[in-house]
């Protein structure tokens, strides 16, 4: 004898799925939010660098 028509029997799995999908979800846009922070850092990081450093000084200044 089979119980298939009983949802109840499969809810707390069902529940426990929901919890851990809402959890691997939370922890997908922690990730990309900490990318994207990262990634805006070092790109302000570089924008300093080049504004520190003069452009009008050629790299290599031809012999003369």
């Amino acid at each position: 004898m089979t119980n298939d028509g009983n949802p109840k029997a499969q809810a707390p799995d069902n529940e426990d799925f929901q919890k851990n999908l809402d959890g691997m979800a939370k922890a997908l846009i922690v990730s990309v939010a900490w990318s994207y922070a990262e990634a805006l850092e070092r790109t302000k990081r570089a924008e300093k660098e080049q504004k520190a450093t003069p452009e009008s000084q050629p790299e290599s200044q031809p012999e003369s």
